[in-house]
């Protein structure tokens, strides 16, 4: 049975901490045992902390942009958080939110940007590139399949890009003719590495003019009446006073805000931060 801590979007706020470590003062004191030689991956030493209970703990993306906090602690919770991906490597998963592209890819700009923030954000999102990506799947014992994206993924927009990519007039054609929709991680993945123009789309639901909405964009609405049949997904973006669950005919849909969403194959339960 694998356990998945799943953490929404935390524009600069340092909840997830409580429940990664107890609490900040906890994490800053892993921190400096960690960097003074104490193993990460010592279970046994680090027992008491929450995170060893899990076998993946996923953000799902956003970590920038706040209307409240300064400039100061959304860098410095950014960069925590990339600590805690850099001594776990393999437990941490963090994927890209449409609050985060506006500071490393162009014209992708959208509420809540800091321009004065840009220098620094670039730099960190470009020196820890190789750390996040697009989405994140996992398989429970049966089979069962999972997705975390930052916003979802719809039939609609995974048919249209699946289609244009496929095109041989497709820019990038020779690349990603060989890219199979099937393995949907990897796909989605390999997207943004070549900056598919797909992957940015932005609907009317947000205010943009693209007919389908990507895995950084779509809301609710249209992910509810679009699903990826077989497919369960766990997507952040749009707030949400608690987990919900939408239930199609083989698939489930969580929509997340600052919530954690333990998972294993035989039973889900959630808790609200």
């Amino acid at each position: 049975m694998k356990k998945i801590l799943t953490i929404g979007d935390v524009h600069g706020r340092d909840k997830w901490m409580f429940h990664t470590h107890g609490s900040p003062y906890e994490f800053n004191n892993w921190v400096t045992m960690v960097e003074n030689g104490v193993p990460e991956n010592g279970d046994d030493f680090w027992k008491e902390m929450p995170y060893t209970k899990y076998d993946k703990i996923v953000f799902v993306g956003d970590y920038v942009d706040s209307y409240d906090l300064s400039n100061v602690v959304i860098l410095d919770n950014l960069k925590k958080i990339l600590q805690f991906k850099k001594a776990l490597p393999d437990k941490v998963v963090l994927l890209i939110g449409n609050h985060d592209i506006q500071y490393f890819i162009p014209n992708e700009v959208c509420s809540g940007y800091r321009a004065e923030m840009r220098p620094d954000l670039y730099q960190l999102f470009a020196e820890n590139k190789d750390l996040f990506k697009i989405a994140h799947l996992e398989k429970d014992n049966t089979g069962v399949k999972y997705l975390w994206t930052h916003a979802g993924v719809t039939s609609k927009w995974l048919k249209d890009t699946t289609k244009d990519i496929y095109n041989p007039r497709y820019r990038h054609y020779e690349i990603t003719k060989d890219f199979d929709p099937e393995d949907l991680e990897t796909f989605l993945n390999n997207m943004l590495e070549l900056r598919v123009d797909n992957l940015f789309n932005v609907d009317a639901h947000s205010g943009g003019y693209n007919l389908w909405a990507g895995p950084l964009w779509v809301r609710p609405t249209i992910l509810n009446e679009f699903p990826l049949e077989g497919v369960n997904q766990i997507v952040g973006h749009t707030p949400q006073k608690m987990v919900k669950m939408l239930l199609t005919s083989s698939s489930v849909t969580h929509f997340l805000r600052l919530v954690l969403l333990q998972m294993s194959s035989e039973k889900m339960s959630s808790e609200i931060t």
